[in-house]
């Protein structure tokens, strides 16, 4: 289906000045369906003209995005206005063959024969996402290398809690993010000295005083950077417990961000299965003893119960069971 003529004797104007943008564009009336469509988001997508014109926007956006997408579509066409690209990185594009990208949107709304329509512009983010990911990684390196014992500590959390979370039922994005701040849970522990960090033996009440200082560190050095505010719920609160006795702030219960709550219950099956320079390792049987006494205590009820979840099919698929 081709689209109908927007500007009439200008459409050919229009058609030239869209297909000279450098980005992807295309243009969708207030239906959400697309009514043209440039080169670029051609190359960028896949789609040729022939598959999208005449049809709705979410046939670009991935199925996980489409609800959140149809309601923000909502409510920017009761006021719509110029909206620039974004900086979040959280945007999905859907390609063609099923792939998402991600991407910045822009949406500028126009008007033709008191009809309106919005250019939606659209940025491929691959390197920048792709830079930044590599960016935490090294991070996450470096903190393990400098707190010792704690050797990939940070990648096995930041598995787990992924799984905990797509079995809670969490968005992509939020899925997303709470990778990123799991990856970064300890960052604060830059700014704590080396031998408070690294010392062998249980700390002094001033030492502890200095070391639970670190969830305020992290919100200091990360808050700036606009990309990782949304990644700061486990930096800065996965010390919080459920009953408010944790710390910065003695968050408690559903104050408490949900990917926060869901780290502070791997965050400690981590580290009280793991040696220590000062005690051994709890057996996992111990260890799933001391998180179900704490259960609604320390931990979210509903957090632990999936948390065993995940863990008893892990294992299951670790050493599965054989008849005969």
């Amino acid at each position: 289906m081709d689209a109908q003529p927007l500007f009439n004797e200008n459409e050919l104007t229009f058609r030239m000045v869209i297909e000279s943008f450098m980005d992807a564009v295309l243009v969708v009336d207030s239906q959400g369906i697309i009514v043209r469509i440039n080169q670029q988001l051609t190359s960028l997508l896949g789609f040729a003209p022939v598959e999208v014109i005449g049809k709705p926007i979410d046939i670009l956006i991935p199925e996980a995005n489409r609800e959140a997408h149809r309601q923000q579509m909502e409510a920017y066409w009761q006021s719509p206005t110029h909206r620039p690209m974004g900086t979040a990185l959280t945007l999905k594009a859907r390609t063609r063959e099923g792939e998402t990208v991600p991407v910045d949107v822009s949406l500028n709304p126009i008007q033709n024969s008191g009809q309106p329509y919005v250019i939606v512009t659209i940025r491929d983010n691959s390197a920048i996402v792709d830079a930044y990911e590599e960016t935490l990684a090294g991070w996450s390196r470096a903190m393990d290398f400098r707190d010792k014992e704690t050797e990939n500590h940070t990648q096995r959390v930041t598995a787990l809690s992924v799984l905990v979370a797509r079995q809670m039922g969490l968005s992509v994005t939020a899925i997303t993010h709470l990778r990123r701040g799991a990856l970064l849970h300890d960052i604060g522990k830059m700014a704590v000295p080396d031998e408070i960090l690294n010392k062998p033996g249980p700390l002094t009440d001033a030492e502890w005083v200095e070391m639970r200082k670190h969830p305020d560190y992290a919100y200091e050095m990360l808050y700036p950077i606009r990309f990782l505010r949304p990644a700061l719920d486990i930096p800065y609160c996965h010390h919080e417990r459920w009953d408010g006795s944790g710390y910065p702030r003695g968050l408690q219960g559903q104050q408490i961000p949900i990917a926060a709550r869901i780290f502070a219950v791997v965050d400690v099956w981590d580290a009280i299965t793991a040696d220590r320079p000062y005690r051994k390792a709890m057996s996992k049987a111990a260890a799933r003893q001391y998180i179900l006494e704490n259960s609604g205590k320390l931990f979210d009820p509903a957090v632990v119960k999936v948390f065993f979840e995940v863990i008893q099919r892990a294992e299951q698929i670790a050493f599965p069971v054989t008849a005969g």
